[in-house]
């Protein structure tokens, strides 16, 4: 009885069926060739293309082609070392930013140039928390002022307070703060707004006769005033109304005054046909003092007579950086007023459009939730 055939174990070449999922094998149907496709390189992302159902005549790797149909000037690519450091630096930048809850790629640089150029005007003006360094290394003609009964608690109680205020109201900006530890936000908002409100106040009377009192400058500092003490008392108000408690606060407006000031200052001391207006009594005063003008009876002779008052006579200065300190005063005199309202200016601006930029992706409360979006902004989108 013969034994049944044995299918060979191994089929030859021709005896094996196209299957169907390969895509270097004839179809069946189309009798064309599909391209080969190579798997995905995260280094080499332009070798890459999505496997496609439809027929593609083009080469996708020139490695695989033969030589007379490959590019001669093949695409320049980003050496691989270049492409591992820059990998590398995105790898910490998002990882100090969720260590810090920031979720927006932009946040953490924005939090890092406002919230440390914040901290860093109140640590280098923490030195005039001596009244020492107030009396000798303020402006030129300010002491003359600040000495006086009314004037002198106010400039301290205003320098101590608005500088611990502004370093711990960088903390206030901080998600992980607001989101994981609700009770030392709270705490902390407390004590800076608590902190905020008198130091402006208290800044607000010098300012009656900060940097010579002029009408320009009281204004300034007056509207200056007004606006941080109300939206630090409605942040006080809103403080359980998470969407609506989402207030600024105006004092960082001083910083970019004084950045505003250092840019007018050389400019306006390089045209040099500025002037600004002393008094007898303050150029006498600045005699008596370490800045004192070598030259003051050929400069100023009329506040040398005897049968004047002092504190009626104005005399005219000129504004420059490059003669003595009382003209450096009357520089800054001339240009502190205008850095103040082109600074407001530029919060302002700056704040709304953060605020109606960000609206829509701020986390608000759902009773004892803190929710990505409210109800109200998604019926709103819709």
């Amino acid at each position: 009885m013969n034994a049944p055939p044995v299918a060979p174990r191994f089929a030859s070449v021709e005896q094996q069926q196209p299957r169907a999922h390969s895509p270097d094998v004839l179809s069946s149907r189309s009798g064309r060739s599909k391209a080969p496709t190579l798997p995905y390189d995260s280094f080499n992302k332009d070798l890459y293309r999505p496997p496609s159902t439809h027929y593609q005549p083009t080469i996708v790797s020139t490695s695989y082609a033969p030589p007379e149909l490959r590019d001669p000037s093949p695409r320049p690519q980003t050496p691989r070392s270049e492409k591992h450091w820059n990998t590398s630096l995105l790898n910490v930048y998002w990882s100090i930013s969720s260590i810090l809850g920031f979720k927006e790629k932009y946040s953490l640089v924005l939090g890092f140039i406002f919230g440390g150029a914040l901290v860093g005007f109140c640590l280098a003006r923490a030195f005039m928390m001596n009244p020492a360094n107030v009396e000798h290394k303020t402006v030129p003609g300010e002491w003359f002022w600040y000495r006086q009964r009314l004037y002198k608690p106010n400039i301290f109680l205003h320098i101590y307070l608005t500088c611990i205020a502004g370093f711990f109201a960088v903390f206030q900006f901080i998600p992980a703060i607001r989101r994981r530890k609700m009770f030392l936000h709270r705490l902390n908002g407390y004590m800076t707004l608590l902190l905020l409100i008198p130091g402006t106040i208290a800044g607000g009377i010098v300012g009656r006769r900060a940097f010579g009192g002029a009408p320009n400058t009281q204004a300034a500092y007056y509207t200056l005033a007004v606006m941080i003490v109300f939206s630090a008392l409605n942040g006080l108000r809103l403080v359980k109304q998470t969407r609506k408690h989402r207030t600024v606060s105006y004092t960082s407006s001083v910083i970019t005054a004084r950045i505003v000031v250092l840019i007018a200052r050389r400019i306006l001391s390089d045209e040099g046909n500025y002037y600004e207006l002393w008094t007898c009594e303050e150029l006498l005063f600045l005699q008596t003092t370490g800045k004192r003008d070598p030259n003051f009876t050929q400069d100023f002779p009329m506040c040398l007579a005897s049968n004047i008052t002092p504190s009626a006579i104005h005399v005219a200065v000129r504004a420059s950086l490059s003669a003595l300190p009382v003209n450096e005063g009357s520089m800054v005199r001339l240009t502190f007023g205008m850095g103040l309202w082109i600074g407001l200016l530029i919060h302002v601006v700056g704040v709304e459009i953060y605020i109606r930029a960000t609206e829509s992706s701020n986390m608000h409360r759902q009773g004892f939730i803190l929710q990505r979006q409210c109800p109200e902004i998604e019926k709103t989108d819709l």
